[in-house]
């Protein structure tokens, strides 16, 4: 990527240098790129497989744009620029480049859930870039950007996708698996192409982006269940039009300007690599995944991309934001594609350098949130609160919309008006805050059960159940305070704000502080310490070692009436020969993987808490807990079989 940006300041106009390419060819080029690359990222992304992943990846984006967001309004408004400007400048910042993510996993291949995890969230930026073009655009004309407008484009939006993907879905599906039967690669890549081109089209005159088109129409092929084959057959042009891509970019980078825009451009430089990966990987954990996945997803999204291009322009053209504002983004777009890489290169190691040094009741905590998110997307156990987390989101969506008109409207009336509409305006949130007040109690008992489900109500599942919340509270609270920043009337809305976050932290510091460790010397989180509690107390607080229980079955097999009984794990046999003969510690699973060794069967004999100082032998039975692309990793490592087949490996 540095160099086809280098080969882009080469060819472009600033620099005298008798090279010379066209930018407005070079730019309608780049846009073909930005198809191609769209359309390959829907490839990726069937029906089903988008609907499993939208409720992590949609929170995390959600709490990701507003982190942002935010962070960009707070910037504009210590350099001074006006509320307009400012809010201009949040939406710019908040979304990530398609093209520089897909480049670098091209290059820098990722784990399977990590990729969907990562193209989940910027699926929905861009989605949400459309709605931020029109609120921009509506800025640089003066207007006001008020609910109805938004509604009504939001609705739009809506029935373009599905309309477009109904479409696509009745046609192009039984055309691919045509056109891959004649075995003939040049129908195939005219056919997918074309149909890549007809709906960006499509899009681009309903007034939408280009690659909203593009991914729906990957999309509807990837429906065809033959989408790797496509993938495959366009990555050739695919390849050539994202290099043109980069190339265009370089082109507009003016060196002499770009320099004077250098203390800005570091700032938001600071802040895009910075906000991106706090926001991602606390929520991509707060949302049950591992430290892995959070960290990963977090380091690849440090970057911003083409459409922030276009929002600049937009607000330049508006006279809202400076002039030097294009230029500095431009720069900062340049200095993030070249750190993501290095950054996701240093991501296996910043990995173990936090699984280390992470405290162990931190640890049995989030091992134990991520069995509580496990259980809780089950259709019998996620029943206890997922009715009260819906009424809970409509309540407050309800307060938000109240108080952004509130905030629109009372500033525009005197004093008697403005006392009648602040009365009428509690009036009527006077239901919804009762409401909230009771969804939010049926939520916190419903969060409650599920969380001591098993365990009772120990102090690690008191902990388990302010996660949970914070979480929630998380997810709908950054997007909020990115929304209604800009309409607080003073410092005290925001200081309020700040403070019910700040109150949150504390009750979860002070949870956490009263979990009890474990004299496991290797941190395995909750099922170790469960397993040790069905033994009985005393091989926790006497046992120098890792408690050894005696059965009466075969080494094969973990009996169903062993302390592992109804547990959450996989049994993995270890056939690797790298792996025998070494120790727990050596082998650092759970920063490979993400999945965790709670038990190890041996001769008759179940060892229930690991140390970490225990050695492998090859034909050991391991009980291993984690998410399902965890365990397949682990099952790759342990047994040496590279297919991850453990979807379909029974689990107890």
């Amino acid at each position: 990527i540095l160099g086809y940006l280098f080969a882009g300041l080469i060819v472009g106009p600033y620099i005298p240098i008798p090279l010379f390419a066209d930018p407005q060819r070079m730019g309608e080029l780049a846009e073909v790129g930005v198809v191609l690359v769209m359309f390959a990222v829907g490839l990726e992304f069937r029906v089903k497989r988008l609907l499993e992943i939208l409720p992590v990846s949609g929170l995390t984006a959600a709490a990701q744009i507003g982190g942002l967001a935010w962070a960009g309004y707070a910037v504009g408004s210590l350099m001074g620029w006006t509320p307009a400007a400012s809010i201009c400048l949040g939406a710019m910042i908040s979304i990530s480049s398609t093209m520089v993510v897909s480049a670098i996993l091209r290059a820098r291949p990722v784990d399977a859930d990590v990729r969907a995890h990562v193209f989940g969230i910027l699926v929905i930026q861009d989605v949400v870039a459309i709605v931020l073009m029109a609120v921009v655009t509506a800025i640089a004309a003066g207007e006001t950007v008020g609910l109805k407008s938004l509604g009504l484009l939001v609705g739009q939006l809506a029935g373009v996708v599905v309309a477009m993907f109904v479409v696509g879905l009745l046609i192009l599906p039984r055309l691919v698996r045509f056109a891959l039967a004649q075995r003939d690669t040049e129908v195939l890549i005219v056919l997918v192409v074309g149909a890549a081109f007809g709906l960006a089209m499509a899009a681009n005159a309903f007034g939408y982006s280009v690659a909203l088109g593009a991914f729906i129409a990957g999309m509807a092929v990837a429906e065809s269940g033959r989408g790797h084959d496509v993938e495959h057959a366009i990555e050739p042009l695919r390849g050539l039009f994202s290099a043109i891509f980069f190339v265009s970019i370089g082109m507009t980078v003016d060196p002499m300007v770009a320099w004077g825009s250098m203390p800005l451009a570091l700032t938001l430089t600071a802040v895009v690599i910075g906000m991106q990966f706090l926001t991602v990987t606390v929520t991509t954990v707060l949302t049950g995944s591992a430290l892995r996945r959070g960290i990963y997803s977090g380091l690849a999204l440090g970057q911003i991309g083409e459409l922030s291009f276009i929002l600049a322009t937009i607000a330049i053209a508006g006279g809202v934001v400076p002039k030097e504002t294009l230029p500095a983004l431009v720069t900062v777009a340049t200095i993030t594609a070249f750190t993501t890489p290095l950054l996701l290169g240093r991501a296996q190691w910043l990995v173990e350098v936090l699984d280390h040094r992470m405290p162990d009741r931190v640890q049995q905590v989030l091992a134990a949130y991520q069995a509580f998110v496990r259980r809780a997307r089950l259709p019998g156990d996620g029943k206890t609160f997922r009715k009260p987390a819906l009424a809970v989101v409509l309540d407050w969506t309800a307060l938000v919309i109240l108080f952004v008109v509130h905030a629109t409207v009372a500033p525009r009336l005197n004093g008697k008006l403005n006392l009648i509409v602040d009365i009428l305006a509690v009036v009527i949130a006077a239901p919804f805050i009762i409401g909230l007040l009771r969804s939010g109690h049926r939520l916190v008992a419903g969060v409650r059960t599920l969380a001591r489900k098993g365990s009772g109500p120990t102090p690690r599942a008191k902990a388990v159940e302010v996660t949970a919340l914070l979480t929630i509270m998380v997810g709908i609270g950054l997007p909020t305070v990115a929304l209604i920043q800009p309409l607080a009337r003073g410092y005290w809305d925001e200081a309020l704000l700040l403070g019910g976050l700040l109150v949150v932290l504390v009750v979860l510091g002070w949870r956490l502080g009263r979990v009890k460790v474990s004299t496991s010397t290797s941190g395995v989180a909750r099922l170790a310490r469960d397993i040790a509690e069905r033994v009985g107390p005393g091989t926790i607080e006497h046992a120098p070692s890792a408690p050894v229980i005696e059965t009466p079955h075969a080494p094969s097999e973990l009996a169903p009436a062993d302390p592992l009984a109804g547990l959450d794990y996989q049994r993995i046999v270890v056939r690797a020969a790298a792996v025998g003969g070494k120790t727990l510690a050596e082998l650092d699973l759970r920063c490979h993987t993400g999945a965790t060794i709670v038990a190890i069967e041996r001769a008759g004999a179940v060892i229930v808490l690991p140390t970490g100082h225990e050695r492998l032998q090859i034909e050991d039975v391991l009980a291993v807990s984690g998410s399902v692309p965890a365990l397949g990793r682990a099952r790759a490592m342990l047994s040496g079989d590279a297919k991850d087949d453990s979807a379909g490996a029974s689990t107890r």
